[in-house]
């Protein structure tokens, strides 16, 4: 029986073995699918958090007792492409109480200033 088949007895609202037992196996596909995504995102993430762990070590070793803009902290630490990535992990250091955050003047107005808690 095909796939279209047992759905179109499905509709028709007949049920046979043979469409239970095909269903079972479509299931099984399905979860064994399912758990490979799942696998491969949990080793992603585990990739991503490690390469952040590398990037928050960096930071914290540039990091002083004056202020550093996220431009600052890209400029110093080898690996950071943008500001705003610098800025992601310097607010995580934040939340985590290793890292302070003050106003400081910029070129473009007040930004962020981040030096070590």
């Amino acid at each position: 029986m095909t796939k279209r088949e047992m759905y179109v007895a499905i509709v028709n609202g007949e049920m046979t073995e043979e469409m239970q037992t095909l269903a079972a196996e479509l299931l099984e596909g399905l979860d064994a699918s399912n758990a490979k995504r799942k696998e491969k995102a949990a080793e992603k993430r585990a990739e991503k958090l490690e390469a952040e762990k590398v990037i928050e070590d960096a930071i914290l070793a540039v990091l002083r007792d004056e202020p550093m803009t996220a431009s600052d902290i890209r400029d110093a630490v080898e690996g950071l492409e943008t500001p705003q990535k610098a800025t992601v992990v310097a607010k995580r250091l934040v939340e985590a109480g290793r890292v302070k955050v003050d106003k400081v003047k910029g070129k473009n107005g007040k930004v962020n200033g981040y030096t070590l808690a």
